[in-house]
């Protein structure tokens, strides 16, 4: 991430290389807030209490945007270093990057979800988008996590959502469709990036709950907003 060379002390471990190579400086991994102590049972936003938080308590009043998702959990918070490298990841084409985050976003999902009887979910890009960075970001994050994948989620617009204000991405049109009976009777987890207001997820269970007839829907990404 700086540029800067790591020395490494000479163990049995790495001598047998029994120990994963270390791919950032501690300098740089501090920089990262890992979400850590009670946090909203739905959305995972960090707080006092594990009670739902004003946000959740706000869509589930009402009916047309109500919390599809059962829980979304999350890693990391949103500082300025995780923007910065989220930034080089996504619309530099820094895909090395994402080896930074493997151990933690691994041992978060494991310790988010225990059961090993879900199916990942990534969140589509439009053919467009996809075309323009080479890569999905989200493909990338569910691919460490060694589970079954499928993607029976459509794009339907190709809108950038870190360029909507928080009131433009809850009301936005119909963002996702899904292949009928695509989902039928699993218990999916979605895979993202971040979660800002969870519009983007939210949609996203929508298709699969309605037309992929999926059993629940819930998500893990990476970054919490």
């Amino acid at each position: 991430m700086c540029d800067s060379p790591i020395s490494r002390s000479l163990t049995w471990s790495s001598l047998f290389s029994l120990a994963p190579e270390q791919e950032v400086c501690s300098a740089c991994s501090n920089q990262f807030e890992k979400i850590e102590g009670p946090v909203c049972s739905l959305c995972g936003r960090p707080q006092q209490s594990n009670k739902k938080c004003a946000d959740c308590m706000a869509r589930e009043s009402k009916t047309e945007q109500r919390f599809l998702l059962r829980q979304n959990r999350s890693v990391f918070l949103y500082n300025d270093a995780m923007k910065d490298s989220l930034a080089r990841f996504k619309f530099r084409g820094d895909t090395k990057i994402i080896q930074t985050f493997e151990r933690d976003f691994t041992a978060g999902f494991k310790a988010a979800y225990p059961a090993n009887t879900h199916i990942l979910v990534p969140i589509p890009l439009s053919p467009e988008r996809l075309a323009e960075r080479g890569f999905n970001q989200s493909e990338l994050l569910a691919s460490l996590l060694g589970m079954p994948v499928i993607s029976p989620l459509i794009r339907l617009n190709n809108e950038k959502q870190s360029k909507k204000s928080k009131t433009e991405r809850l009301s936005a049109e119909k963002k996702f469709s899904a292949a009928e009976n695509s989902a039928e009777g699993m218990n999916v987890i979605l895979i993202d990036d971040i979660y800002t207001t969870g519009a983007t997820l939210h949609q996203a269970a929508g298709a699969l709950l309605t037309a992929g007839k999926a059993l629940s829907v819930s998500s893990f990404t990476l970054i919490r907003s």
